[in-house]
């Protein structure tokens, strides 16, 4: 048995000198450093406990004074966690019994003092895991109460144990008032699917841990409302039983904006049908007809139909419906004659005022035959919206929908470009119109040209003017290598082509309406603008430029093309469209010329794209000639001060500027995909630099390199990294990922399925930055990782922050429980280091003990380190 170098500190119970010195003679001669206390009579025996605050506490059973059985109740009540033994020469068996049941440790005779140490070892660490073991629970519990989301624990009886704060604030609920009431009380129906996910397991399994489960449900609060909410529950094995952990989130945010996006696309879709239907239906009822059978079908609207106006009685007659009968339309009578009951609802106000008109409840209607007649039917919202030849009304577009507050003003102003379209269809319906018509779309793709692309943009010009500070973004696209292609595979493949184009386009811009094609390869589209400069620029590269990238089949053949853009703003370029059109044709002439996807007119904009390009062609001829350059920061193993690690960083060694920090470039290789190689040739010096240091003598530790999502999306990152270390190599590296890598939907099960694969040939995985993902532990743990790297915020605000203090020792007390091991990135004092050691960290990294490094510093440290 190994020595205990700490003092402990002993509260002897003992009337016999001679026997309290034989005592503390044996424990240490058993290797124990002691500090003794000998008292005989009760008030000793107190302000012992009071005053010299024992590890443990040794009595003899019998004392002229006093007695053992009493000092251990007092010693009970008093200071419960300090062990009790007896060391007695006259306790009998009987009563040695009784004394264990009363809460003392152990017994000792003092005829055979040879066990005492091992009594004593045995009691200090029972003693220490009790300790352990409360504040493992306490921790737990600091856990849940400082999540971010309400937690609610339930026992296998469907009772609630455990809420947090979140809890509390989400419900209503006070925490004494829920503690014990049915979880179906607050969220309805979980627990059954739970149980239905577990149908035919037994929960007692030893993999049952392994069942978690997401859901939507419906949550309720103390004051009777309901909200939507994503729970995730997963099984917490308990003492009393297998309970039940649940993570409430308040998703009635994002549901909204859900359901909004969704019918944003279904109106484009609408818009897109109409545009269609224009270029395809030359008979004006069987047009009419279509619109609203559109307008339900693909809107999912309740019901819509479509009046013409009688100039003399101003009347508003049906011509065609869906959704609804004639006969129902009719009880309406509706009318733009204000002086009319039948006048004064939102189509009456439509008519007359020649703009959309909204009824966001129809419950807040006043009372009338119509309002009964809505609302009898279900139809809880309608929009009209006026149908104009010219200034004049010559009819109205009708929708109702089961949903109130469904017309927002997004919707309208898209139902406006509905009804423009309507109404530009009925005004040259005739045939010698519809000749005139057909002049303002495309043939070939069915995009409106340049002709009525134009009467759009100023439509919006104008719109905007009113608004006193609106922008528009007119963007012009023309297809790369369209002559050649053209060339190669005749009309019919490229007029397939564009069409093709055209659809694309139709499902990423984000107003249809003002798409067209504006000459033989030239596509054009204005948008109103809701952001900067980036939030185009990312449509451009991760919509539009995606969306094309993918091959076209034309004639039986695969054909590829991209796209390159010229950009301009209303009114920073041009105040009408002759304007913005003419300075976008030549922002797109100067894109071409030196060969860039996109250009923005505005010179500001020119000179940062121009920037970013430039530092993009720079990068890519620093991955041809090799200008980037490894280095190197250690981690450091807290028990014993050496060095066990490296991070390998890179660094870009310009010619021009000197040595570029990661944070000037890195997310332009992301952007740009140059990541991919990067992340290639990174693996590649990081191995060669490891023979290096191996030829040298040196004996290296495991290198860590940082590995982005795209480098783990290619098809063959796992063949290529293996390639790139070396089949017998691999346990030689550890990569490092992001917690977001696993938070990207569809992604999840490729990723963990690829790094699962590597971890097999030997390769350690770490979480990078943890703690910033809001990722939980228990989904982590199903992860293929050895590491949890802690994020330097939590570290550098550890030792003034109470919160960020709970978190650390939260996150490796846990970490521990699942094996990990942890790193604390960012140490730069000393008390943060010490703080991490009493807290049970692994290593660390940061200032405190290294900057980066480049590669022959070091050597020189690990040569130093080996004693070489």
């Amino acid at each position: 048995m190994e020595p205990i170098n700490k003092v402990i500190k002993i509260l002897l119970v003992e009337d016999v000198a001679t026997d309290a010195e034989l005592t503390i003679r044996q424990l240490r001669r058993d290797g124990l450093v002691v500090e003794a206390q000998r008292v005989k009579t009760r008030d000793a025996f107190i302000a012992g406990l009071k005053v010299f605050k024992p590890d443990l506490i040794l009595s003899d059973y019998s004392l002229p004074e006093f007695d053992g059985l009493s000092a251990l109740l007092i010693a009970h009540d008093a200071c419960p966690d300090i062990p009790f033994l007896f060391l007695s020469g006259t306790i009998g068996e009987e009563t040695a019994i009784h004394a264990l049941k009363a809460g003392a440790i152990d017994y000792v005779l003092k005829t055979n003092l040879s066990r005492l140490g091992a009594a004593v070892r045995r009691a200090l660490d029972e003693a220490h895991m009790r300790l352990a073991h409360r504040q493992a629970e306490s921790r737990f519990r600091d856990l849940i109460e400082f999540a971010p989301h309400a937690i609610v624990v339930t026992n296998d009886q469907g009772r609630i144990e455990i809420v947090n704060a979140q809890a509390e604030s989400l419900f209503g609920y006070r925490r004494d008032e829920v503690v014990g009431m049915l979880s179906e009380t607050l969220i309805p129906g979980c627990l059954r699917q739970w149980h239905e996910a577990l149908q035919g397991r037994d929960p007692a399994a030893p993999d049952s841990g392994t069942t978690a489960l997401t859901l939507e449900a419906i949550g309720r609060s103390k004051n009777g409302g309901e909200f939507s909410a994503e729970v995730s529950l997963s099984p917490l094995k308990t003492e009393a039983g297998l309970w039940i952990s649940g993570v409430v989130r308040d998703i009635s945010e994002r549901k909204e904006q859900e359901n909004r996006l969704v019918r944003l696309s279904r109106l484009h879709t609408v818009l897109s049908g109409i545009n269609t239907a224009i270029v395809r239906i030359h008979d004006r009822q069987k047009f009419l007809e279509e619109i609203c059978r559109i307008a339900v079908e693909d809107g999912l609207f309740a019901a819509a139909w479509i009046g013409m106006l009688d100039r003399d009685t101003l009347r508003l007659t049906p011509q065609a419906w869906v959704g609804v009968e004639r006969d129902y339309l009719d009880q309406f009578g509706l009318s733009a004659d204000e002086r009319l009951p039948e006048g004064r609802g939102p189509t009456g106000v439509a008519l007359r005022n020649r703009t959309g008109a909204v009824a966001h409840d129809t419950l807040d209607l006043p009372m009338g035959p119509w309002r009964t007649l809505l609302v009898d039917r279900g139809y809880r919202s309608t929009c009209t919206i006026p149908l104009l030849a010219g200034s004049e009304v010559i009819g109205a577009l009708i929708l109702y929908a089961t949903q109130a507050g469904v017309f927002n003003e997004e919707e309208r102003r898209l139902l406006s470009m509905v009804a423009a379209d309507i109404s530009f269809a009925l005004n040259h319906f005739s045939q010698e119109e519809q000749i005139n018509y057909l002049a303002y779309f495309d043939s070939v793709t069915g995009l409106p040209n340049r002709a009525l692309f134009k009467d759009r943009v100023t439509q919006l010009i104008e719109s905007c003017s009113a608004k006193h500070g609106g922008k528009i973004v007119l963007v012009l696209l023309d297809l790369d290598r369209f002559r050649n292609i053209n060339e190669a595979f005749g009309r019919s493949a490229t007029d397939e082509l564009l069409r093709e184009v055209a659809r694309r386009l139709r499902s990423v811009v984000p107003e249809p309406g003002c798409l067209a094609r504006i000459h033989a390869d030239c596509f054009a589209f204005a948008m109103q603008e809701t952001g900067n400069e980036t939030d185009i620029i990312s449509l451009l590269e991760r919509s539009v430029a995606v969306r094309l990238s993918a091959p076209i089949t034309a004639l039986g053949k695969d054909i590829r093309t991209s796209a390159t853009a010229g950009i301009v703003l209303y009114p920073t370029d041009g105040t009408d469209i002759d304007i913005l059109l003419r300075n976008g044709e030549a922002a797109l002439k100067n894109a071409k010329a030196i060969k860039a996807r996109y250009l923005f007119y505005t010179s500001e904009m020119n000179a940062r794209t121009a920037e970013k390009l430039s530092i993009e062609n720079r990068l890519r001829r620093a991955l041809e000639q090799e200008q980037f350059v490894l280095y190197y920061q250690p981690k450091i193993d807290l028990a014993s001060n050496r060095i066990i690690g490296l991070e390998a960083l890179i660094r870009w060694n310009d010619p021009e500027y000197g040595l570029i920090q990661p944070e000037k470039f890195i997310h332009i290789l992301e952007e740009t995909g140059l990541i991919v190689e990067a992340g290639k040739w990174v693996i590649h010096r990081a191995r060669r630099q490891y023979h290096e240091w191996a030829a040298h003598g040196i004996e290296a530790p495991r290198i860590a390199l940082n590995v982005s999502q795209l480098q783990i999306r290619q098809k063959d990152f796992v063949r290529h990294t293996i390639h790139l270390l070396g089949e017998h190599e691999p346990g030689n590296f550890e990569l490092e990922i992001t917690e977001s890598l696993f938070m990207q939907g569809a992604d999840q099960d490729a990723a963990k399925m690829k790094l699962a694969a590597l971890r097999e040939t030997g390769i350690t995985m770490a979480i990078d930055d943890f703690g910033t993902g809001y990722s939980s532990l228990s989904y982590i743990a199903h992860l293929p990782i050895d590491t949890l790297k802690i994020d330097r915020s939590f570290i550098q605000d550890m030792t003034t922050s109470r919160e960020h203090m709970a978190i650390v020792s939260t996150i490796i007390s846990l970490a521990h429980s699942l094996k990990f091991k942890v790193v604390a990135e960012g140490v730069e004092t000393h008390k943060q280091a010490r703080l991490l050691k009493a807290l049970g960290c692994d290593h660390i990294q940061g200032f405190l003990y290294s900057r980066t490094l480049p590669p022959w510093e070091i050597e020189e440290k690990l040569v130093l380190q080996q004693g070489m």
